[in-house]
């Protein structure tokens, strides 16, 4: 048979899979020899293919949810509603907003 790219190309993914295999063996052969080793000096180590299993790992803001209702310095409410906390950054003193500071930030009167 002729030797084709496509013919070429499995007889490299073929030899690349065996010096993979070959790679993987001789570093997992050192990585369980130095284990031992650890464990044999009293510590407790043990080797684990894939990922590890533990916790998962927290996923951005945990924060609070907010409740459709009445702010206390507006005192009405919004959609989406917001809370005291928003008000932190109005002015040196927090007031109710504005008609268009409630449009800048996207809220509407309800």
């Amino acid at each position: 048979m002729a030797e084709t790219p496509i013919n070429r190309i499995k007889e490299l993914d073929k030899e690349r899979a065996k010096l993979l295999d070959t790679a993987k063996r001789e570093a997992l052969t050192r990585a369980e020899h130095a284990i031992s080793e650890l464990n044999a000096l009293g510590f407790g180590y043990r080797l684990v293919d894939g990922v590890a299993r533990g916790r998962p790992a927290k996923s951005g803001r945990g924060g609070r949810k907010l409740r459709a209702k009445v702010c206390p310095l507006c005192k009405f409410e919004t959609k989406p509603p917001h809370d005291r906390r928003a008000h932190r950054f109005s002015a040196a003193k927090r007031r109710p907003f504005t008609a268009a500071e409630l449009k800048e930030k996207g809220y509407a009167r309800v």
